[in-house]
């Protein structure tokens, strides 16, 4: 083993109580931050329409809502509801069905449900690209640079919504 690699696995890479709460504040903000689009959506719908959640990719979300859908009925397997063929249920989109079935127990739209849902994934992967960027960064403020740029150097394409 080289004197270089010796050196980075005796480095500390312990964290904060404090770094850590930082990072969970920056998580939860960026996390509200991202619900904002939805939020103007239901907003600004117009009287005599629904809106449905949704920004983009429709097509796919809406096979996560018919899993939703059939789990919030009460069921665990899966029926395609997209073709004419007779076929039998499948465990297929456990976590989605699983979803539906939570809306019901909680009483709630499968829409609050996707999106809570949404937010709790978001916080725990800002977090868990925290704790990845940990383990190999022992400087403080490379730490943070690369958690910030990781969170924040995603691209442009949110801006394709302003200019439609």
């Amino acid at each position: 083993m080289t004197s270089a690699t010796t050196n980075l696995h005796q480095q500390d890479h312990s964290i904060s109580r404090q770094e850590w709460g930082w990072a969970s504040f920056t998580a939860i903000m960026l996390g509200l931050i991202l619900l904002i689009p939805y939020f103007l959506g239901y907003l600004s719908t117009p009287p005599g329409t629904i809106y449905t959640g949704l920004i983009m990719n429709p097509e796919d979300a809406q096979t996560y809502w018919a899993k939703m859908l059939q789990g919030f009925d009460g069921n665990w397997l899966y029926t395609i509801p997209f073709t004419p063929e007779s076929h039998n249920g499948a465990l297929v989109g456990v976590f989605y069905v699983w979803l539906g079935h939570v809306a019901r127990w909680l009483g709630m739209s499968l829409t609050a449900v996707w999106h809570a849902a949404r937010f709790i994934a978001d916080i725990l992967l800002f977090l868990t690209i925290f704790a990845f960027i940990t383990a190999f960064t022992p400087s403080r403020r490379t730490r943070w640079t690369a958690y910030l740029l990781t969170l924040f150097g995603s691209g442009l394409g949110w801006m394709l919504f302003i200019f439609r």
